[in-house]
């Protein structure tokens, strides 16, 4: 991954440009944060016996840098992440690199392009998008693209048609053949304003995955509706429902059908209080090896809190049921690697908190404590407790 190295040294140099001639022209288009965080975490390999702990110093500086003009908009984000650790064996630092980038352009009173591209690099992973588990195993390289064109067909009616490109490389050759992937998505929808709090949504989808061992590749096929109603200025709600089809490469695994359904809503009780939470239910491509499919359910709660001006708390969970059918496991690929399946499942639960105390305009502390479990019938069960303490400072 030489050639991903130097890319990631290029984008680090542009990124700082932009931010320095904007400050020496006494502009203020960007932002500069700095968190640095001690960190205390009981099983670091996420194993159920022979656990190993350690203390690891976190060191993140994120630039944010904003081009608001007339009819666009462009925004990039950098943040580069170094890790410290005081008891592993393989290696002893890491560092990640976060980058997002969204272009807003308004071509017309009634039709705008928008593009968001996500880029993730990090060495000995813990997770990727969309609430994957990942153990430490490879480097990966992730990236996410996505375009939308809006069409505002009436005062009341909008159409979108959007497209997105994600890729998923592993450093290691012996995860890169079974997990590498690319996906391809295209979506087209149409949302109606019934009246200015209530809007109603048919929407269609069509996504293709390709992975380097080419009988996990499959197409997929979703038509949906959906809603967003606003009850009051402080109750905002939205849900979809519709039908998701899934055919396989492989001869040895049958399509897959099946409602998928989401709902989520937002409460803002007081001023200081605000309440997010959601329940949805779909299939998704799987990250167990060699099942081509879940279905997966999850459920999640957060809530932030000022408890004065001067102190904030987070709270958030979430749980995730998934489950592995037998029927959609590849067996030519299984017999291949001498791996044994059958049906399966797994609950995840992730809790966390923060409380943070700003000191002043530019520093804020920080303490939080996050708790993952997983318990699985086909890997290994785990708990894990990371507790942390950090200072955040606005450059």
């Amino acid at each position: 991954m030489k050639w991903n190295k130097l890319w990631i040294a290029g984008l680090a140099v542009s990124m700082a440009l932009p931010a320095a001639t904007m400050a020496r022209e006494g502009a203020r288009n960007y932002l500069i944060h700095n968190r640095l965080r001690l960190e205390y975490d009981d099983n670091i390999r996420e194993t159920e016996r022979d656990k190993t702990s350690s203390f690891k110093i976190i060191e993140e500086i994120e630039f944010l840098v904003n081009f608001n003009l007339e009819n666009t908009f462009v925004s990039f984000r950098y943040k580069p992440s170094f890790v410290w650790w005081e008891n592993r064996d393989e290696s002893s630092t890491d560092l990640h690199h976060d980058f997002d980038f969204i272009f807003n352009h308004k071509f017309t009173p009634r039709l705008a392009l928008g593009i968001k591209d996500t880029f993730r690099y990090a060495e000995l992973p813990e997770a990727i998008e969309r609430g994957t588990v990942v153990r430490q195993r490879s480097d990966f390289l992730y990236n996410a693209l996505l375009g939308t064109l809006t069409y505002q067909v009436t005062p009341v009616g909008r159409m979108e048609m959007s497209g997105r490109y994600n890729l998923l490389r592993y450093d290691k050759s012996e995860i890169a053949d079974v997990e590498d992937y690319d996906m391809y998505v295209a979506g087209l929808s149409y949302r109606h304003s019934i009246v200015p709090e209530t809007s109603v949504s048919l929407e269609s989808r069509f996504e293709t995955i390709s992975y380097d061992t080419v009988d996990r590749d499959a197409d997929s096929y979703q038509v949906g509706l959906g809603t967003e109603h606003m009850f009051s200025p402080n109750v905002l709600g939205n849900a979809r429902v519709g039908y998701h089809y899934k055919d396989y490469s492989a001869d040895s695994v049958s399509s897959d059908s099946a409602p998928y359904a989401e709902l989520n809503m937002t409460l803002v009780p007081s001023p200081a209080t605000r309440i997010s939470f959601g329940i949805g239910h779909s299939m998704l491509e799987s990250d167990i090896f060699p099942y081509a499919n879940q279905d997966r359910t999850r459920l999640f709660v957060g809530v932030a809190y000022d408890v004065t001006a001067r102190v904030s708390w987070n709270i958030a969970g979430s749980y995730i049921y998934s489950k592995y059918d037998a029927d959609d496991a590849v067996v030519e690929l299984a017999d291949a690697e001498g791996v044994e399946f059958g049906d399966g499942s797994e609950d995840i639960i992730q809790l966390s908190t923060r409380v943070t105390y700003r000191v002043n305009r530019s520093n804020w502390l920080e303490a939080g404590w996050q708790f993952t479990t997983l318990d699985s019938d086909l890997r290994q069960d785990f708990d894990r407790n990371r507790v942390s303490i950090g200072w955040k400072t606005q450059l």
